[in-house]
Order: structure tokens, then C-alpha cells, then sequence
């Protein structure tokens, strides 16, 4: 079961640690401080923010309705800010970072970032120094309450900031009333930190479920992962693929290959016919060494399947392997210069592949 969610005032403004009693009718609460307005110029957003660049860009649904928003009613809540001196005692770190910057936008990134996109000059912020008292620094956990409960974070950068905020106090019980969250959700978030590099992009840039990625994290092998991580993704583009729509019927032709060659869409619609990208061809008829495009392997590649039939295909692409030397040098010329997540793919496809050559017929 789940903490109870935190006031934001407990985390901000509360006395002493976090939950801890309120002020009563009997104890006098400190006035809260008006905003300050600044100079945009004199601000810099904070450096630990989990968010990414694509969060602050119009793409992005919510963004671009906070940067309306903004555009016709101002700014309608300050951002919650520090000091430079208050920051820099507890992340010295970031020294180089911040610059010149007097203010430290802790809460309100999104905002600051759309009054920056938006031209402004002037930005509304609350002074928060208390963020960072060296008996309980609660930076750390402002910024991940707020992207936690307003908007979902990457999941694995999530997990290294609960990571840091179980070793400043002690324990995942701890950690999860301090967040408004449970347990089992801490653990959940913290086994992502078990996976294999290759698969943490792939967990940040949602190819992956996060619930899967926390089933698959508490496999030992990497390879494994690796393995379980190929088949869910290909499991995934399988089941989106029967609700794309052509327009016309289609000949039978050789599979596109979206791994290595993304198509692109014509017509810009959802239900558009994915189009190969035409290359130069390259007839081979009476070709010489100089004719042929030896400095682009694609175009020799295209240029020998429009001059095969299938018969000589099957003994260009067996040529290959018998002229290899060894699995190594196939894996190698196979990688290529193809990121995490293609090769994943890549290798779904060549599972199957694999599947079809043993299948009696």
C-alpha cells in the first residue's frame, strides 16, 4: 500500500525533517514570503532536473499547452528557487554548470523554460534556501515528488535519484513515505539499475514497458536480458503492425526491413502506405570493376537483387557466409554502425529466420 502523499507545503516549508508535526493553532508558522521577481539572465535551471529536451519542446502536448497558457495569462505560479550560495553547499559539483547564475530553478523547469522560449525577461520565483539545510537536504527529494506525481520522468533516471536518496536515508521504507509511494514501487524503480547498459536507453526512450524492464532487471545474465529484451520489442512492433492501413492493395515484394532502413511514411498520415527509400540503381550487365559502386556496399547490394533471380540471391547471400571467417566477423559486419535498439531488432528477425531454416518442408 502507498505512503500517504506528502502537502508540498511538508516538503517545502515544514518544520524540522520531513513529516514532522504541522504548525497548530497553538505554534506560530513563519510567514510565507512574497514572490521575487527577477531577471531571467540571473537564472539557470537545475542541473540534476531529470527531464529530458524533448520535454520542453512543442512536440510534447503538455508543454506546448503550458507555453499557450503562459503566452495569454503570464505566469500564474512561481517557481520554487536557490539561492547560488545555498545551491553550491550541498552540489559543489555544479559549480561550472550554474556559471554566473544567482538563482537555481529547483521546481518549475518547465515553466522557466517556456518564459525562456517565450522571450520574457522577467521570471516570478519563491526563495527556497531551506532546500538545502545541511542537516536534511531536500532538493533531491522536491525534484523527484514533483516529476513523479506531475509527470512521469525516465524511468531509469528516476531510479538513480532514489538510489541516492536510499543511501542519505537509510532504507527503502524510508524513501517511499518520503516520495508518497510504496515499497514496492522503490524496489521496482531500483531493480532498473540491474540492467545491462544497452538496455537503459531503450527503457528511457519507452521501447520498452517499465514493468517489463523491471521484470526482465532481475535476471542475472546480460545476455539474457539482452535476449528477453529483443523478443519484447519485436513482440511490440508485431502488435501495432496490423493497425496500419494501406490505401491500395499491395504486390507481394521483399520485406523492408525497418531496422535497417526506416521507411518513411508518404503523405504524412497515420494511415499513409510506408514507402521504401529509393536508391540509385546500378545495372550489372556488362558492368566493370569502375562501374560498379564499390565505395557504397547498399547500392551493391540493391544493384545485384535487380539483376538476380531468386536462385542466384540464395548462392550471393550463402557466398557471404562461406567467404566469412567465423561468427565473430558476421556479428561485426552485421552490428555495423547500428544502435541498441536496431540490433535488438535485427536479431528478433534473424531468430526467426533461424526458426524457417529448420522447419521441414
Amino acid at each position: 500500500m502507498a505512503a500517504p502523499k506528502k502537502p508540498w507545503a511538508d516538503l517545502l516549508d515544514g518544520p524540522g525533517k520531513a513529516g514532522g508535526k504541522r504548525p497548530g493553532a497553538t505554534e506560530s508558522a513563519t510567514a510565507e514570503a512574497p514572490p521575487t521577481t527577477v531577471y531571467m539572465h540571473t537564472l539557470v535551471g537545475n542541473p540534476d532536473n531529470p527531464r529530458t529536451e524533448a520535454d520542453y519542446a512543442d512536440d510534447d502536448s503538455d508543454f506546448r499547452e503550458l507555453k499557450e497558457s503562459m503566452k495569454s495569462v503570464g505566469q500564474l505560479q512561481p517557481a520554487v528557487a536557490m539561492s547560488r550560495e545555498a545551491f553550491l553547499r550541498i552540489k559543489p559539483e555544479h559549480g561550472s554548470r550554474i556559471g554566473d547564475a544567482e538563482w537555481v530553478v529547483i521546481l518549475g523547469n518547465r515553466r522557466f523554460q517556456a518564459a525562456k522560449q517565450l522571450g520574457w525577461t522577467k521570471f516570478e520565483i519563491r526563495v527556497r534556501d531551506r532546500l538545502g539545510s545541511e542537516d536534511d537536504d531536500k532538493v533531491d527529494e522536491a525534484v523527484i515528488i514533483e516529476n513523479i506525481h506531475r509527470k512521469n520522468i525516465p524511468p531509469y533516471k528516476e531510479a538513480e535519484f532514489l538510489r541516492r536518496m536510499v543511501e542519505r536515508h537509510g532504507s527503502q521504507d524510508k524513501v517511499a513515505e518520503r516520495i508518497g509511494k510504496s515499497q514496492m514501487y522503490v524496489s521496482n524503480r531500483l531493480s532498473l539499475l540491474n540492467l545491462t547498459p544497452e538496455l537503459r536507453d531503450v527503457v528511457d526512450t519507452k521501447q520498452l514497458k517499465v514493468k517489463t524492464a523491471e521484470k526482465i532487471a532481475r535476471i542475472q545474465d546480460p545476455e539474457r536480458q539482452k535476449a528477453l529484451a529483443a523478443e519484447e520489442i519485436l513482440k511490440a512492433r508485431q502488435s501495432r503492425g496490423p493497425r496500419r492501413r494501406a490505401t491500395a492493395p499491395l504486390e507481394a515484394a521483399p520485406v523492408q526491413n525497418p531496422v535497417l532502413k526506416p521507411a518513411p511514411v508518404s503523405g504524412g498520415g497515420s494511415g499513409g502506405v510506408v514507402v521504401p527509400e529509393p536508391r540509385p540503381t546500378v545495372h550489372l550487365q556488362h558492368a566493370s570493376d569502375e562501374a560498379l559502386p564499390w565505395h557504397d556496399g547498399a547500392a551493391v547490394m540493391d544493384a545485384a537483387f535487380e539483376r538476380l533471380d531468386p536462385a542466384q540471391r540464395s548462392a550471393f547471400v550463402l557466398r557471404y557466409f562461406r567467404r566469412s571467417s567465423g561468427v565473430e566477423s558476421v556479428i561485426t559486419d552485421m552490428r555495423g554502425d547500428l544502435t541498441y535498439p536496431s540490433r535488438a531488432s535485427l536479431a528478433a528477425i534473424l531468430q526467426q529466420v533461424a526458426t524457417g531454416l529448420l522447419r521441414d518442408e
